[in-house]
């Protein structure tokens, strides 16, 4: 079975091909939970397949006793638990109860965040409203997802956002495709609660210390949406030195991390990041404003060029960013004083 198809980023995809990589069970398992661009109906029929044509072993990537209930179970039995957990919040999800109200929401390619469609009593209602929005020759080519939430009902649910308590939340691709379901604990669902979050999962990477990268992000959360293409050199890959961060002889849930130098306003800061393997290559000509200086620091890391030929490149660079921003106030400015003379 191949898996390795289910890797977020390109790059990474190669590389693993490349190099011929066998992906044991928990690595494949934790790929096709991860992945950003299959629906949830495609994840669910690959997690089966998973358990119908390979060998059970003992589970080796959770070793953290917070995550008790996972200790101890086989691979199958988790992805079992796993799919038996997904089928219970989309079935509460689609259950229908006068206690609860949904709302339907879409996110275009130009905003950060889920508008508005309407509210509905019913999932199916609410569905169909997605539908005809996925399906109308104009909007649905806007749309890039779209999002289901369903609430505790209340009578002024509709005026004032402090009276909704979510319970349960829907992703939509843009052809009206269930992609992710999850519910809050006020669901009141009975869960086994297994998480890929436990799991500590290493995968040979293609980046060197120097490579300027960026990460994707997961494109229907807008806070990712925000920070997407978040850019940086590379340092390092450091899956040995989770759980090194907390003083504790296990890792904290956290998945792989890598290590990056991020530009700021004056310099770089270093910060190591959650890694769901969606880093990729960056491409230089796409860098702009400030973004500009990872290309100095990423061939003097690369050992190219020489320290005072980067401190001189990377002023320019900052020099030539604050007389745009000055320049920008100048034209504002400008444009107040005409609309105050009219």
């Amino acid at each position: 079975m191949d898996c390795i198809k289910y890797v977020n980023s390109k790059d990474i995809r190669k590389y693993l091909y490349d190099i011929d990589y066998k992906l044991n069970v928990e690595q494949q398992f934790f790929l096709i939970v991860m992945c950003n661009f299959i629906t949830l109906k495609e994840k669910i029929s690959a997690l089966e397949e998973l358990c119908d044509f390979t060998e059970d072993s003992s589970m080796h990537s959770i070793t953290n006793p917070v995550f008790s209930e996972s200790l101890g179970l086989s691979v199958h039995e988790f992805i079992r638990r796993y799919i038996c957990d997904t089928y219970a919040k989309f079935k509460f999800i689609k259950d229908f109860s006068t206690d609860f109200v949904y709302e339907a929401e879409l996110m275009d390619s130009s905003s950060d965040d889920f508008q508005h469609i309407g509210y509905y009593r019913n999932y199916d209602n609410c569905l169909g409203a997605i539908r005809d929005y996925a399906e109308d020759e104009y909007y649905g080519k806007q749309n890039d997802f779209y999002r289901i939430r369903k609430f505790i009902f209340s009578e002024s649910a509709e005026t004032s956002d402090d009276c909704k308590e979510e319970v349960a939340t829907c992703i939509l691709s843009k052809e009206a495709e269930v992609l992710k379901v999850d519910c809050g604990s006020v669901s009141g669902l009975k869960l086994y609660g297994v998480d890929v979050s436990a799991m500590l999962i290493s995968i040979p990477m293609p980046f060197k210390r120097g490579d300027i990268v960026k990460r994707l992000g997961i494109p229907y959360y807008s806070i990712d949406r925000k920070n997407h293409h978040n850019y940086s050199v590379f340092l390092s890959y450091t899956p040995s030195e989770i759980g090194q961060f907390d003083d504790s002889p296990v890792h904290d849930g956290s998945d792989i991390l890598y290590w990056g130098l991020f530009p700021d306003e004056n310099g770089f800061y270093k910060e190591h990041t959650s890694f769901y393997y969606d880093l990729e290559y960056a491409d230089k000509a796409e860098l702009e404003a400030i973004n500009r200086k990872l290309i100095p620091l990423g061939e003097m890391e690369k050992g190219k060029l020489a320290p005072d030929l980067f401190f001189s490149a990377v002023s320019a660079i900052e020099l030539n960013c604050q007389l745009q921003v000055l320049d920008a106030i100048d034209r504002l400015i400008i444009r107040i004083k005409e609309l105050m003379k009219k």
